[in-house]
């Protein structure tokens, strides 16, 4: 039996009548020949059973006796099959086109469904078929030899071109371009991407990935930017390799004893080999999930009962990001992830890698549907009784979906749903619902967190909710104190349900509805006007268009305060006017009012009433008179010896309010923020915030940022119980220590201009602190160029899945890209959220599709924002 069989034809000088029709070819004979002696190299005349079909006899009838007499002298270990000439492909017919042999009007066309079965009965273990000719994949595509394997070990085709293209050839070369590239790299083992040298070639990952970079590369270059791209198929049950000719036949001398000692080396590497290629394999195929040092859960290679011997290899596949801290409260379903012995083999069943549900039943209840929601599952239906957090998770989860009629099971479950009628009625201060009472404040704030991404998804069907809910919390307001619920406790829940008006009217907005309806905004004025003026005044602080109607909000909240914020009552009316202030003459005024009310309680200076000058100066609302008071104590403190307390106050004012100072007259405000910042420690945080706002409003001189830069380059990193913010002794102040309000600077500063690499690396790396994420983010936004909405979605996968084993820098991107996302006209956003869903669904990797979730929903809950409405309206 021969080892390998042949059957070669190349046709190029077709007879006249073919060539009126097609034209000639001038190098297939070439082509053939080269391939002939291809083979001719590497193996022996016994060895090879060889058939040339001359060009000028190669009818239909020749091709097929010589295949015949190839199939006779079988079986082989090897068939190769050569041929090289016209193809043609058409809706009745595809073969290559041969010489004529007689009458008939049609092309002389050798059938592919006749190749087709002579292919069929020839017996080889590994069958090639190298087709080089025009629309080569439009004839191999219609024969079904390639698509079983029966007895053989392989059946594989390599076709020159694809189905609507033409093959080449090159007067350079004198050969055609796929064949050329096929023998030289047959004849010398060499290309770029193999590393060196090869003796022998895998068909499937070494010859064919050469053959598809280069031949594509060559047409393109040497034929006006035509297109050939090279097709590969077939079956294969082991690999296909092909000796290469200046390698062939290298013998050398054996001895007897030199022959056993290798056999007996060759045994011991096999062994050795075998058990380094069942490594290979668990590592390959296998994995396991185990807590890493960073407190998230990580998937590794392998089984944990390997890693001695795979510990030199890259370990991690995914960080997954779900911290340990998620892991079910029952030790049986946790246990296997806390000791590394949750494990199973490396694919995907439906939508996702398995280990996700792996990981997903070891996991609390709460953390394992959050994850399975943002990897795109539909969220759990809420269970009987759920507590307010359960409420809250599901309003967030429904925004994964984007699903409204979601909401209705949600919404029934907020407290307040017997007070949403829009009945007028004075405010009972006896009345005591416990329901409500009861509630902590953790609880209100959860209720109040459901609502703002209900309004998120659904403004219209979240207004009367949030009614019915703000007149609750009005009533928990009378009957709970900071005593009995813990400092601070009445202003955070105030403060939540405000808020949720503001997501309300944003999200109208963006829907392209008036930030409230005309009825709506009546009833809310005359509810502050019948005793719940506490919430709803507040909440109609945060509307964000209508200045006049919000400064007449705090018109009427002035008639409440007078001087003291402290008092509960005052408080709730300072926080109002805080929230209604800017740059109109109306806000000014105000202002003016205030300024006037703190002079007459007798309690100034004050860490209220600087804070209350410190938001005035952002929303340069700041009037003249004021202004000018505020220079003239400038002047006074400069002419003091040494500064005390009030005057770096008034410094830090003044570095606010530098844009409303004019020109020719910040000289006094620089000077004493200079003075100021020389009378501390370099690193005290009240230069900081100076220069941060002078950075901000792009009015920082001399070495600020320098300063900056060095400040916070010292700051250590963060860690989960960095205690580096503090409550300050009053409600006015906080304190923060460390090299934190430095790093708010940099961000500042990288708001409104480009930063160098370093800095860029430098608040990454602080992204992880909890506390400066609200600052970091815009300067990292602001860095970045903004990708076109048609091409965004697919740039936004590659940065993600970039990083499967680096969550930390994963969160970041996710922060930037929400944030980018976020600020999109509404149009464009909508659009880029179906894309983000549909790729997500289309996502087999886990840690992929959790952070396209979490881009799909936080940005929808960013996008309510001022911060980011702000952008959005003027886009639109």
């Amino acid at each position: 039996m021969a080892a390998v069989g042949a059957f070669i034809v190349g046709i190029g000088a077709y007879s006249q009548d073919v060539v009126g029709r097609l034209g000639q070819l001038r190098y297939a004979v070439n082509d053939a020949n080269d391939v002939e002696q291809y083979l001719r190299t590497c193996w022996k005349p016994a060895e090879l059973n060889l058939v040339r079909i001359k060009e000028e006899e190669a009818t239909a009838a020749a091709l097929e006796a010589g295949l015949t007499s190839l199939a006779k002298q079988g079986p082989y270990e090897l068939c190769w099959i050569f041929m090289s000439g016209h193809g043609w492909v058409d809706n009745s017919s595809a073969g290559l086109i041969v010489q004529p042999n007689g009458g008939g009007a049609g092309l002389p066309l050798f059938d592919v469904a006749r190749l087709d079965s002579l292919l069929g009965s020839i017996v080889a273990d590994r069958t090639i078929l190298v087709l080089d000719c025009c629309f080569a994949e439009g004839l191999v595509r219609r024969m079904t030899f390639f698509g079983a394997l029966g007895e053989s070990v392989a059946r594989l085709y390599v076709a020159s071109s694809r189905e609507q293209q033409r093959t080449w050839e090159d007067d350079g070369v004198e050969r055609g371009v796929f064949t050329a590239h096929l023998i030289d790299l047959l004849n010398t083992g060499d290309a770029a991407s193999f590393g060196g040298r090869k003796d022998h070639l895998d068909v499937d990952a070494e010859l064919f990935p050469a053959l598809c970079e280069q031949v594509p590369l060559y047409v393109y270059e040497h034929k006006s930017g035509a297109h050939q791209e090279p097709v590969k198929g077939g079956i294969a049950r082991a690999p296909v390799t092909l000796p290469v000719a200046n390698t062939a036949q290298r013998v050398q001398g054996r001895t007897i004893l030199g022959t056993v000692v290798r056999r007996l080396r060759q045994a011991a590497i096999g062994i050795a080999a075998m058990g380094v290629a069942l490594l290979l394999l668990a590592y390959t195929l296998l994995y396991y999930v185990e807590p890493g040092a960073t407190g998230t859960l990580l998937v590794r290679h392998g089984v944990r009962s390997l890693e001695p011997l795979l510990r030199f290899l890259p370990s991690d596949r995914v960080d997954t990001g779900i911290a340990v801290g998620n892991l079910s409260n029952n030790a049986a379903a946790a246990a296997p992830l806390q000791a590394g012995y949750t494990s199973g083999v490396w694919t995907h069943v439906t939508d996702y890698r398995t280990w996700f549900t792996a990981v997903l039943a070891g996991l609390d209840a709460g953390a394992a549907a959050h994850y399975a929601t943002l990897a795109g599952d539909l969220p759990p239906a809420l269970g009987p009784s759920p507590s307010p957090l359960d409420v809250e998770r599901a309003a967030w989860m429904a925004l994964s979906a984007g699903e409204p009629a979601s909401l209705d099971a949600i919404l029934a479950l907020v407290p307040g749903g017997d007070r949403r009628g829009r009945e007028l009625v004075q405010l009972d201060v006896n009345r005591m619902d416990f329901e409500v009472l009861d509630l902590s404040m953790a609880n209100m704030e959860s209720y109040a967190a459901a609502l703002s991404y209900s309004a998120t998804l659904d403004p219209i069907e979240a207004f009367p909710a949030f009614l019915g809910f703000a007149k609750a919390a009005q009533e928990w307001l009378i009957h709970n104190t900071d005593a009995q619920r813990g400092r601070g406790a009445r202003d955070r829940v105030v403060n939540s349900v405000a808020e949720v008006l503001g997501v309300i009217s944003i999200a109208r907005i963006d829907r392209g509805l008036a930030e409230l309806d005309g009825v709506d905004r009546t009833h809310l004025l005359a509810l502050a006007d019948l005793g719940y003026s506490g919430v709803i005044g507040l909440a109609l602080s945060r509307l964000p268009m209508d200045s006049e109607e919000r400064l007449k909000v705090a018109t009427d909240a002035l008639g409440r305060f007078h001087g003291d914020a402290d008092e509960p009552d005052q408080g709730v009316a300072f926080r109002t006017i805080l929230a209604s202030l800017d740059a109109s003459e109306a806000a000014k005024k105000l202002v003016a009012d205030v300024a006037a009310a703190f002079v007459r309680s007798g309690t100034i200076p004050n860490s209220y009433y600087t804070r209350f000058l410190i938001v005035a100066a952002d929303a340069r609302a700041l009037p003249p008179s004021l202004l000018d008071e505020l220079k003239d104590q400038a002047q006074a403190a400069l002419k003091k010896g040494e500064l005390d307390f009030e005057d770096s106050e008034l410094a830090r004012v003044l570095a606010h309010a530098m844009t409303q100072i004019p020109e020719a007259e910040r000289a006094v405000a620089y000077g004493l923020i200079e003075r100021a910042a020389n009378s501390v420690t370099p690193k005290s945080s009240m230069t900081a915030e100076m220069y941060a706002a002078l950075g901000r409003q792009q009015l920082d001189t001399g070495d600020m940022l320098a300063r900056v830069r060095a400040q916070a380059y010292a700051a250590a990193a963060y860690t989960p119980d960095d205690s580096s913010v503090l409550e300050g002794p009053t409600p006015g102040v906080t304190i923060v220590v460390g090299a934190g309000p430095w790093l708010i600077a940099l961000a500042e500063y990288g708001r409104t201009r480009k930063l160098p690499d370093e800095d860029v690396a430098l608040l990454r790396a602080h992204y992880a602190n909890p506390y400066l994420r609200v600052a970091i983010v815009p300067a990292l936004l602001y860095q970045e160029q903004q990708v076109a909405a048609d091409g965004a979605v697919g740039s936004w996968l590659e940065r993600l899945a970039a990083l499967p084993t680096d969550a930390p820098a994963r969160e970041v991107e996710q922060a930037i890209l929400v944030a980018d996302l976020a600020i999109r006209p509404r149009s464009q956003f909508e659009a880029l959220l179906g894309e983000l869903r549909r790729a997500r669904s289309g996502s087999q990797e886990p840690e992929l599709r959790m952070a396209l979730g979490v881009l799909i929903v936080e940005s929808q809950i960013a996008r309510t924002k001022r911060s980011a409405s702000d952008v959005w309206r003027l886009d639109d």
